[in-house]
């Protein structure tokens, strides 16, 4: 039977917060200058680290500094690989042109379907059990959505230099 998990975020804001049957879940708060992250499902703690520029990874710690993953990022492509301990690895990758449908399965036992709108959006799946996947999912939404506004306004930059 497919579940539904939904969430919101403020429009020029990186935090997250994730409702599970209207109670509120979980959060996902990103610092303003880089893309580290803090995120809390069901009571435990996640912290999300990125390093790297042409390879950029970011390794997903637990309390007490425990390595719980890694998320590879394959910029040209708008997907990642999310490696997680003693599992499946995970592949995340947008489903649609307007990059507002994504997918995160592991093409076993869990697949995920996210869908955004403006400061909202909807988690469905047969499998929401895995709440570090879950998270992950819109860590990695919201980290391509940083590098497409960066992108945008590099652009406007340039063209307004180019006008000068």
């Amino acid at each position: 039977m497919e579940k539904l998990i939904t969430w919101t975020k403020g429009v020029f804001d990186s935090s997250y917060q994730i409702f599970c049957n209207g109670q509120i879940c979980g959060n996902l708060i990103f610092e303003t200058w880089n893309n580290h992250a803090f995120g809390i499902m069901s009571q435990k703690n996640y912290h999300f680290r990125t390093k790297g520029f042409s390879d950029i990874t970011t390794t997903i710690y637990g309390d007490n500094n425990e390595e719980l993953g890694i998320i590879t990022f394959h910029m040209w492509q708008f997907r990642a690989i999310i490696s997680l301990k003693d599992q499946t690895p995970f592949t995340w990758n947008y489903s649609n042109s307007w990059l507002s449908s994504w997918n995160l399965s592991d093409h076993q036992h869990t697949h995920m379907h996210f869908r955004a709108s403006s400061g909202s959006g909807t988690i469905m799946g047969k499998n929401l059990d895995n709440e570090l996947a879950l998270i992950a999912g819109l860590y990695i939404k919201e980290f391509f959505s940083r590098i497409l506004v960066t992108f945008i306004v590099f652009v406007a930059i340039m063209v307004a230099l180019r006008g000068v």
